[in-house]
């Protein structure tokens, strides 16, 4: 008999990510982002063995309460009604967010939906254009060798020492964060950020061509709930707005992954 899984959100990557499960478990996709009493009742009267949360925290009206049923929950960014519930319950928690095969993975989505963002945004050409990448995690490692391999001038600018020189390792050009904004005169080079933290005075965008801000809302501005310049785009979740298939598919895959090595086994789910 299969389990009972619940999936919860209005994301288009959860409707090709339901289908992808839908073999091994008996699902049903609530498309909704509020936590409210139709919702909890819905929820109660399913008894799913799985639930799974969606990527974005949902908005809270009624006190968040896990069924009796549930074995196993998947959590995307949580809000403290969810990480309250967890605390005070015996169940397996995996944040999907954090598998580390899932976030390379959506980092190379993510570098080839800003590619395809920029030519749809700026309408030229990648090759021989200057781009400076602010952080250099998985997003920006890959961000880097895409551009770099379309002909790009690729700048890395971090804080860290450690990934500066990582950076230049690779034949990159590098440049502090403190120092990047000194350089920028000529207001020739596109700031890619993907530092999932405020940094960047509202008034030093003007200091490039355009600000394409890949990090998580709020963004990297200081004061990004006013003033917002006109040269700046907050541009998140490109791997759903580009590749909603691939993207549901690679959430697809982590949430097998988990639940075969719960049960022991390998994961049935492929990538196609």
């Amino acid at each position: 008999m299969k389990k009972k899984c619940v999936i919860i959100g209005t994301d288009l990557r959860l409707s090709y990510f339901h289908t992808a499960i839908s073999s091994d478990l008996e699902t049903k996709l609530i498309a909704t982002m509020t936590w409210d009493d139709e919702l909890q009742a819905s929820i109660d009267q399913l008894e799913p063995h799985i639930l799974f949360l969606p990527i974005h925290p949902l908005k809270m009206e009624c006190p968040f309460i896990l069924p009796k049923s549930c074995e196993v929950l998947f959590v995307g960014k949580q809000n403290e009604e969810i990480k309250q519930e967890i605390a005070v319950k015996d169940i397996q928690v995996f944040s999907y967010l954090e598998d580390e095969q899932y976030i390379w993975d959506n980092a190379n989505l993510t570098a080839e939906g800003f590619i395809n963002y920029f030519y749809t945004h700026e309408k030229q050409a990648i090759y021989n254009k200057q781009f400076i990448i602010t952080g250099y995690g998985r997003v920006g490692k890959r961000l880097a060798h895409a551009l770099h391999h379309l002909g790009a001038k690729v700048v890395i600018s971090v804080r860290s020492e450690h990934q500066l020189f990582e950076a230049k390792s690779y034949g990159y050009d590098i440049e502090t964060l403190d120092n990047v904004l000194v350089k920028q005169k000529s207001k020739s080079a596109y700031l890619i950020n993907t530092i999932p933290s405020r940094w960047l005075e509202n008034t030093h965008a003007a200091c490039f061509k355009y600000v394409f801000d890949l990090a998580s809302n709020p963004g990297c501005l200081l004061d990004s709930d006013e003033n917002i310049p006109t040269n700046y785009a907050l541009a998140t979740s490109l791997p759903g707005m580009y590749f909603p298939r691939d993207a549901g598919l690679l959430i697809a895959q982590s949430v097998q992954n988990h639940l075969s090595l719960l049960k022991g086994e390998k994961s049935s789910v492929e990538r196609s």
